[in-house]
């Protein structure tokens, strides 16, 4: 059991961690919303001969699809989808630290929602993550003056609203629910169908001679690893552990991006973005703790 346990802790600190390096050597010759919807389709299908071959398929309700193509828009759609947008302009590394602020995002929601209450940990939690994005960007006003370079920050944010807010309804459930894989697998084909449009859309002529041998790699490795093996690794630690303790391998998940991008890809790690950092996952660490500590008591 311990074995598994550590194998799945692995995948997804590991695996998650590399998907940032993936979609930007992905995105150097492939364009990103085709990318992505590649990539989702491909995960998407595995999952689905898989659950064909064990008879596992269920009938889909219109009340199922309508829920999984409104999660499938939020969390794969617009979040994996921008995401991919994003880091065509911006460095896997900034991408990876930057959506280390989803649970703070999260708890933001909350609390404007009332689903949460404001409490000293949670003021401080806010202030140590704000404090890391004002390192962060102290330096790099310049660079919001480039056009490209502002369209990938404001992407990668509402890529991390948009998945903010499709975690909060996937955890409210509903009784009616396709199981786990079923569900996941109908994500990922229906976002896998919406990203290539709106590619062939924005670029009806595509040319697919231009597509490099390591892009199209990368692009394979993300949907066999960073989606199949990691988000079954990521659905069987849920089942074994508490959701807050998952979420602290996002903190492993940055460094591997940030370490490996600094190695392959030449990117630039400094002083200030080690501080931003640890302010970062200082600030959403804090958030985290609180969380458990709440339901410790109840």
């Amino acid at each position: 059991m311990r074995t598994k346990l550590y194998l799945a802790f692995f995948c997804v600190a590991f695996f998650w961690g590399t998907t940032f390096l993936g979609i930007k050597i992905g995105v150097e010759t492939i364009p990103p919303f085709i990318l992505a919807g590649i990539r989702n389709f491909i995960s998407g299908f595995i999952i689905i001969t898989y659950l064909f071959y064990q008879k596992r398929l269920e009938k889909i309700s219109i009340h199922q699809f309508a829920r999984a193509f409104l999660l499938s828009m939020l969390m794969i759609v617009l979040a994996n989808g921008l995401t991919t947008y994003a880091e065509k302009y911006i460095s896997s590394g900034l991408a990876s630290l930057i959506s280390t602020l989803n649970p703070l995002f999260v708890l933001l929601i909350n609390l404007f929602l009332g689903y949460e209450k404001l409490s000293f940990k949670t003021i401080l939690g806010i202030f140590f993550g704000m404090l890391g994005m004002f390192l962060l960007y102290q330096s790099r006003i310049e660079e919001l003056l480039v056009p490209e370079y502002r369209f990938g920050i404001l992407a990668i944010f509402i890529a991390i609203i948009s998945w903010s807010i499709g975690t909060i309804i996937t955890k409210k459930g509903s009784t009616k629910t396709l199981s786990m894989l079923m569900n996941v697998s109908l994500q990922m084909i229906i976002a896998g169908v919406v990203l290539t449009s709106i590619q062939f859309t924005l670029t009806p002529n595509i040319t697919y001679e231009t597509w490099s041998t390591r892009s199209i790699l990368a692009m394979i490795y993300l949907a066999l690893f960073g989606s199949v093996v990691g988000y079954v690794a990521f659905s069987y630690l849920l089942s074994q552990i508490s959701s807050t303790k998952v979420t602290v391998l996002s903190y492993a998940n940055v460094v591997v991006a940030l370490f490996l991008g600094w190695l392959l890809l030449d990117e630039i790690i400094t002083l200030r973005i080690i501080l931003a950092t640890l302010f970062i996952i200082s600030g959403v660490f804090i958030v985290n703790y609180k969380r458990k500590k709440l339901r410790s008591d109840l």
